[in-house]
């Protein structure tokens, strides 16, 4: 354990502990807010100067207290509940909820279960860190608790977090990797979470169909919000092709789509589907389309194929595995590489499409082999950070997510 804070030349004051059950984190996180109660008492300022500092006038008064447990020196604004069960993808959550501390201050738990046999047993590391901003003065007090398990304790996570939560503020929770959806660990969680967070684009198994109908009758429930990064990676997609058809030319084909194709990166034997049929899902949910029927293999060919039916008959779906993405830093399984919305009526044929390059989209629109209408947009860098901004700032649902996860279920057969 260490009591000190080390002092440090930018303005920042930080503590760290350790501890092997929940009393004693506990125990640990109210005597370093006891510290640094004690340390505002010393520095001679007066108390509303000392609250003014930590951004919080309503602690005026309670600071001349030293030593209170209830002046809580932090400026959390909700408890992140993070859940990794890899090394690296702990690793992960750690750099992301460290990019994100001062914007977005809060108690973020990272926990990491380990092997389910053996006694129980709980080792935490608690990092508290106050900083002070340049030009306002304000001060702003994070806390950081990775805490690791073995044993039985693994399916019963929710005793070891609710104890930590935060009174009256929201919880999100972020599950890496494939959230067991329906087993009680995982409800006895969300039970407690206003928002959830996950990324349906590393969903494995059977392509992620499974996980994503799983993920569908939460969305259904209400609460808590979903969010999703493989959603959020699609934004860009769905922007770039949905503003080709701003141009007069284009907008009044829309009705008479005929072929949605979709390339999706499998650069080995692993085809994940969930992001082609999220995409697929969104331009059924916008346009009205129904599942006529869902994805299929081609007979002879790797190519899957379904049916939507539109205002105008049937559009065919078909979704492309490809090997190489011509992008040697794009690794991931199920990325897109490329979509095509054929449509036309009699006598002229349209083509909208959005390829990936290698750090950017570029989509264009043809009508009868002539380029109409181009755009192109920067893909923002692999890390999760941004994405993990927009779940902790938007605590409304997505409605649209939600009739688009519906679609792309029922596309998959799940």
């Amino acid at each position: 354990m260490s009591g000190e804070p080390i002092a440090m030349v930018a303005g920042a004051r930080r503590w760290t502990a350790r501890a092997t059950s929940v009393p004693g984190i506990e125990a640990e996180l109210s005597r370093i807010w006891s510290a640094a109660a004690r340390e505002s008492h010393e520095a001679h300022l007066s108390a509303r100067a000392r609250a003014l500092a930590l951004g919080d006038p309503h602690l005026a008064g309670r600071l001349d207290v030293a030593g209170d447990v209830g002046v809580r020196m932090r400026t959390s604004v909700l408890t992140l509940v993070a859940v990794a069960q890899r090394p690296e993808t702990s690793e992960r959550a750690l750099d992301a909820i460290n990019m994100l501390a001062m914007r977005h201050p809060s108690r973020a738990l990272v926990l990491c279960p380990g092997d389910p046999g053996g006694p129980s047993w709980i080792d935490a590391g608690i990092h508290a860190e106050c900083r002070v901003a340049g030009r306002s003065g304000a001060e702003t007090c994070t806390e950081r608790i990775v805490v690791r398990t073995g044993g039985e304790i693994e399916q019963h996570l929710v005793g070891l977090v609710q104890p930590l939560l935060i009174h009256d503020l929201p919880v999100v929770l972020w599950w890496l990797d494939d959230p067991p959806i329906g087993r009680h660990r995982f409800g006895d969680l969300l039970a407690i979470c206003d928002r959830l967070l996950v990324d349906s684009g590393s969903f494995g198994g059977d392509g992620g169909a499974a996980h994503l109908a799983a993920l569908a009758e939460v969305c259904g429930a209400g609460r808590p919000v979903v969010h999703d990064i493989g959603w959020m990676r699609l934004t860009l997609w769905r922007e770039l092709l949905a503003g080709l058809f701003e141009h007069p030319l284009l907008a009044p084909e829309l009705p008479a789509a005929r072929t949605l194709r979709i390339d999706v990166l499998r650069p080995g034997d692993t085809l994940r589907l969930t992001k082609a049929a999220l995409f697929a899902g969104w331009l059924a949910a916008t346009l009205g389309w129904v599942v006529g029927a869902p994805l299929a293999a081609s007979r002879g060919a790797d190519t899957l194929v379904g049916t939507f039916l539109g205002e105008r008959g049937a559009v065919r779906v078909e979704v492309r595995p490809v090997r190489d993405a011509g992008d040697d830093r794009l690794r991931s399984p199920g990325s897109l590489v490329r979509v095509e919305l054929e449509l036309g009526r009699r006598g002229h044929e349209v083509r909208a499409r959005v390829t990936r390059q290698a750090d950017h989209l570029l989509a264009t629109a043809d009508w009868s082999g002539a380029e109409v209408s181009r755009r192109a947009g920067r893909l923002e860098p692999f890390g999760e950070a941004p994405y993990l901004a927009e779940a902790l700032e938007r605590a409304g649902p997505d409605r649209l997510l939600g009739r688009a996860i519906e679609r792309a279920v029922q596309l998959l057969g799940a």
